[in-house]
């Protein structure tokens, strides 16, 4: 054979397989890429939501302000159509409710922290009207934070040092924080104010995946209802978070990407998480779509809705004019 038509069939050969190293990289990269892209929205759309959770629950803690339960039940309500509503706009399902609803069956459950105590959400299905089941969220009773002393009396605790111990032998409540409540009753084994925030975490996290557990066990019924087949599992690293203030925490598995890929997400957003900087997106006469920083948005443009990070705002098209940075 000739030394030219060697090199012919080597490059026949080669380069159909370097074309299809090529490809299996890019696409590798798209699906890392559009892997984060959806992690990042569903954290910010968790953290959108425990912002407004702890702006809703912005009363002064020492008056351990209890809601009724109608009262309650609306105030989630609220969060939840925050988190549905800014998930849907992330995720581009905005106008799909058949997509939105397949989305909701990856999320297994919610969970929102309160002052004294954490309600958790899960999907129920109910014939509608038209007698179609519908997908639709049902908040649980609020569960206190509850602890079981060595004598047998109840700590309540709360997500500062506040507690109330109920003593099950005089049918009497103490209340106020550590140090006035260990000079009054016996707190035993929580010693020292280090062991009170040690077992006050552990006690949260214990009795939120118990619940998890319960509620991902329904899920898989609901699951197997509408036909599907989805596995779910509880989030891992649960015990390590530190539970310090109101917000809520979400977990969404198997959810299918564009790219082929499936999404497995955990996460919690509350109040202590630094707000990120947003931004304003508009229309202007002329037709561009401009993004504003909250305290320069001039007179005369069309708002058409918030942005919380300069790449969600790009991403969508659109300009950014932030006098801050100038």
């Amino acid at each position: 054979m000739k030394p030219l038509s060697v090199v012919l069939v080597f490059l026949i050969l080669v380069i159909p397989l370097v074309l299809m190293g090529d490809t299996r990289e890019d696409l590798q990269v798209f699906n890392q890429d559009m892997y984060k892209r959806y992690s990042d929205d569903f954290q910010a759309a968790v953290d959108d939501a425990g912002d407004y959770l702890s702006r809703l629950e912005q009363q002064p803690t020492t008056t351990a302000v209890h809601y009724g339960r109608e009262r309650q039940l609306q105030l989630d309500q609220d969060v939840l159509s925050v988190f549905y509503s800014d998930l849907a706009l992330k995720f581009g399902l905005e106008n799909n409710q058949t997509e939105m609803n397949n989305l909701k069956m990856h999320i297994p459950a919610l969970v929102m922290f309160g002052y004294s105590g954490y309600t958790l959400v899960t999907l129920d299905d109910t014939a509608s009207n038209s007698g179609k089941d519908e997908l639709k969220p049902v908040s649980w009773p609020e569960r206190p934070y509850y602890y079981k002393l060595q004598n047998g009396n109840l700590l309540y605790f709360t997500l500062d040092d506040n507690a109330r111990v109920f003593d099950t032998t005089s049918n009497e409540f103490y209340e106020g924080e550590y140090t006035t409540l260990a000079a009054e009753t016996n707190l035993n084994p929580l010693t020292s104010i280090e062991l009170f925030h040690e077992i006050r975490q552990s006690t949260i996290t214990s009795l939120v995946e118990k619940d998890l557990a319960t509620a991902i066990n329904r899920h898989l019924e609901l699951v197997k209802r509408m036909g599907l087949s989805i596995q779910f599992t509880l989030p891992r690293g649960l015990q390590e978070q530190s539970i310090q203030d109101v917000g809520i925490m979400a977990f969404i598995q198997g959810y299918p990407l564009p790219g082929g890929e499936l999404l497995d997400a955990y996460s919690l957003g509350s109040g202590a998480v630094m707000r990120r900087k947003v931004l304003i997106g508009t229309r202007n006469s002329a037709g561009r779509h401009i993004a504003y920083g909250e305290s320069c948005v001039p007179p005369g443009v069309t708002v058409i809705e918030s942005l919380f990070d300069p790449e969600e705002a790009a991403r969508k098209g659109y300009f950014i004019e932030d006098c801050a940075v100038r």
